[in-house]
């Protein structure tokens, strides 16, 4: 099964973090995301870092059930395998 990898790194999370990644584009049949939290900050940090679909590289979407890594509350370093369900993907949060 091909695999493609992207790593963000350097997330800081606040207790409202929002925000997205990079777009990725891949032909793949699974990616394998590697996120690198570094700094965590609130009273009661905690994000849920997901990953969103899209055909064309501009309308997004999650796909059902959510692709999703358990939520981050510590900086850590976590990986997960996901099947690919679109060209063109992004990990927001």
């Amino acid at each position: 099964m091909p695999i493609a990898n992207a790593l963000f790194s350097g997330t800081v999370i606040t207790s409202t973090a929002a925000g997205v990644g990079n777009v990725q584009k891949s032909s793949d049949t699974w990616i394998g995301v590697v996120l690198d939290v570094t700094a965590v900050s609130g009273t009661s940090p905690s994000a849920v870092f997901h990953i969103q679909w899209s055909l064309d590289g501009t309308t997004w979407a999650d796909a059902q059930p959510r692709d999703a890594f358990d939520p981050i509350t510590a900086p850590c370093t976590v990986a997960k395998p996901f099947e690919v369900k679109a060209p063109y993907w992004r990990a927001a949060v």
